[in-house]
């Protein structure tokens, strides 16, 4: 296997998608991207997770990191 691997982790009294949204936005997650306020630089990403009620409460964890950061305006989220 080549290149270096990167493995994250989230402590246990962490609510798990609202922290995996915060480090995905403010630039922890992937080398290189930061979400700067460009509504399409989330369509960028995909994000796998177990089952569609997780996927619809993630949608909803960005909804709410966003509006919480200022952004009232639109954006098109991650995959």
């Amino acid at each position: 296997m080549s290149g270096s691997s990167r493995v994250f982790s989230i402590p246990p009294g962490a609510p798990f998608l609202p922290t995996l949204a915060e480090a995905l936005l403010a630039g922890g997650l992937v080398p290189g991207f930061r979400f700067d306020g460009d509504p399409l630089a989330l369509a960028d990403v995909t994000i796998y997770v177990p089952t569609r009620r997780a996927a619809r409460a993630l949608r909803g964890v960005f909804v709410d990191s966003l509006a919480a950061r200022g952004g009232g305006g639109s954006a098109i989220l991650p995959v």
